[in-house]
């Protein structure tokens, strides 16, 4: 059920019929390589909602594209959001989803950098008192530690072969491995810092050139076997989030208490 195709009158049926859940993916646009597209994490996300909508009933929303990559920003092509301004953007999509009637609320994410739309936002409609669910999916959906076993390469995350992989499996034409024959991409282990200390360009200046080790090992294969066991979490963390009934109360109780006329 996607919201874009849903006429008005059929929206209240869908949102019944959905559980109440509305979905919204998240992907960014940012350097994947030479070889990947920027709107990887986008086309990927898309894919996976789809999938994950035919097996459990969901109100699909347009993914959102425009998200937080300010690390990014130091190669072509990157469309970063300030984190602020993403905050009050996602609050105001989500407060419309729950004037139309959708008291829960998924943010399903394909690019694993957003912390703004994937943990801030949280605190951020608790703080501010929404009355509406909102729960959080992260990039593979709590599977990662049966994907990595199907890997071969020590360094294998962004634009690398667990990455190409699920890119060959889901938009095989956008992928361009010749671009990076006979390339492994190793960490610039210069610019490491002490395992105590986070700075803003910490991921960038370790991977410099936004790959992860060999891209070359990415097989078709490996990318439906990691898709299916991300739709897979998606599924499962979708059905018990229908079933959840401590987030809801819980946006739904008071946060400040009457004062005694004697104080």
């Amino acid at each position: 059920m996607n919201w874009l195709e849903i006429p008005s009158d059929e929206l209240l049926d869908a949102c019944q019929r959905a559980g109440g859940v509305a979905l919204i993916p998240v992907g960014s646009l940012e350097r994947h390589g030479t070889h990947l597209p920027l709107g990887t994490d986008a086309i990927v996300i898309e894919h996976v909602a789809r999938q994950l909508a035919a097996q459990e009933p969901l109100v699909v929303l347009p993914t959102i594209p425009y998200t937080f990559v300010a690390q990014c920003r130091f190669h072509p092509g990157a469309v970063h959001i300030r984190s602020d301004i993403l905050l009050q953007h996602l609050t105001c999509i989500c407060d419309e989803i729950h004037r139309n009637g959708f008291p829960k609320i998924v943010l399903l994410h394909g690019h694993g950098g957003n912390v703004p739309m994937s943990q801030s936002i949280l605190f951020h409609v608790l703080e501010t008192g929404r009355p509406y669910a909102l729960y959080s999916i992260p990039p593979f959906a709590g599977k990662f530690d049966q994907v990595t076993p199907l890997l071969e390469t020590d360094h294998y995350g962004h634009a690398g072969e667990l990455e190409t992989s699920v890119v060959l499996a889901v938009a095989p034409d956008l992928v361009k491995l010749e671009k990076v024959a006979g390339k492994y991409y190793r960490p610039n282990e210069d610019a490491r810092m002490s395992d105590a200390v986070n700075t803003p360009v910490g991921w960038i200046s370790v991977w410099q050139e936004m790959v992860c080790g060999g891209p070359e090992k990415a097989t078709v294969e490996k990318g439906r076997t990691i898709v299916d066991l991300w739709v897979q979490g998606a599924v499962e963390a979708i059905r018990a989030i229908k079933d959840d009934t401590v987030v809801p109360d819980y946006m739904q109780r008071p946060t400040t208490f009457p004062t005694p006329d004697t104080c």
